[in-house]
């Protein structure tokens, strides 16, 4: 989902009207409005070639996210513990339309070397995991300092994949109630680096990264 909303922007930004179907408006601060079927998405093409898109607030509620396990933090889910396989991790539960499981590591376990992991392996048991009951994305995160974390990330019904917008707010939200990061910090993907910050004055996440044209094409219909 965040992923796509920085090609879309920057499609709609270098391809303008291909996409008549959509409402879009670009003025002269390179700010569009795209109204989709769910949701108004807000992405600004900066000066600098980034993309920068306002992804909504997280949703903490337990139910609302959802999981099944106890709410610890007010509603929340927060460094609650889950056995996958035998082993309790510590997870925290965010969702930012979509549902997102994000662990620093195990109970009593060393920080996260997130490159030794065998996501093909753990990822689809927390996927499938009882206390998920849509599944669930999961993020693997690594903290280099309060302002870089490192992430992998296992997508629901995808896999282990390059890059997850949704997944990197949803890091930096965990990471935040957590006590591990401040509210603005960058995220390593695989596929690069992801500037996220969570505003405490309006509890937006906003998400900014680049987006580059690979190819143009065209299908008859």
């Amino acid at each position: 989902m965040g992923v796509s909303r920085r090609c879309v922007a920057m499609g709609c930004g270098v391809l303008p009207g291909l996409l008549p179907s959509w409402r879009i408006f670009m003025g002269r601060d390179r700010v569009l409005l795209c109204t989709l079927v769910l949701d108004l998405i807000v992405p600004e093409i900066q000066e600098d070639g980034l993309v920068k898109v306002d992804m909504g607030q997280p949703v903490l509620k337990a139910a609302n996210v959802p999981t099944k396990l106890a709410s610890n933090k007010n509603d929340a889910v927060v460094k609650s513990e889950l056995v996958v396989d035998g082993v309790t991790w510590n997870v925290t539960c965010v969702s930012m339309g979509n549902p997102h499981c994000v662990t620093f590591g195990t109970k009593g376990g060393e920080d996260l070397q997130v490159d030794a992991l065998n996501l093909a392996q753990i990822g689809p048991k927390f996927e499938h995991h009882d206390a998920f009951p849509a599944r669930t994305n999961t993020e693997f995160v690594q903290v280099y300092s309060p302002s870089h974390l490192k992430m992998r990330a296992w997508e629901r019904g995808s896999g282990a994949t390059l890059a997850c917008g949704t997944g990197a707010c949803a890091t930096v939200v965990a990471a935040v109630l957590e006590g591990r990061a401040t509210r603005k910090c960058t995220v390593d993907l695989p596929g690069g680096p992801l500037d996220i910050e969570w505003r405490e004055e309006d509890n937006q996440v906003y998400m900014t990264g680049p987006a580059e044209v690979v190819f143009y094409g065209s299908v008859p219909l």
